[in-house]
């Protein structure tokens, strides 16, 4: 049975990249490699920064599967910006 590997080098080398890339400065994502799948986990206020995620993740893992299961979680209206976009 396969198991989580969130202390293989390839997740701790596309967590530093997501949290250096200027794309995707994201907290929380969690990273795991599942023998030659690499799982992306977390939460985000949009589609657009969860397929940014994803692009990030695939340029550090190339050649591998990602299964993103980043999930999007809206925020409440008062917490968006006037012009319509979250924070």
């Amino acid at each position: 049975m396969a198991t989580d590997n969130a202390s293989h080098p390839l997740a701790v080398h596309i967590r530093d990249r997501l949290a250096s890339d200027a794309r995707t400065v994201e907290f929380g994502i969690d990273v795991v490699v599942r023998e030659d799948v690499v799982v992306l986990r977390g939460q985000v206020a949009t589609a657009r920064r969860r397929a940014l995620i994803e692009a990030v993740a695939r340029e550090a893992a190339s050649g591998l599967r990602i299964a993103n299961d980043v999930t999007v979680v809206e925020l409440p209206h008062q917490a968006r910006r006037a012009d319509g976009a979250s924070w």
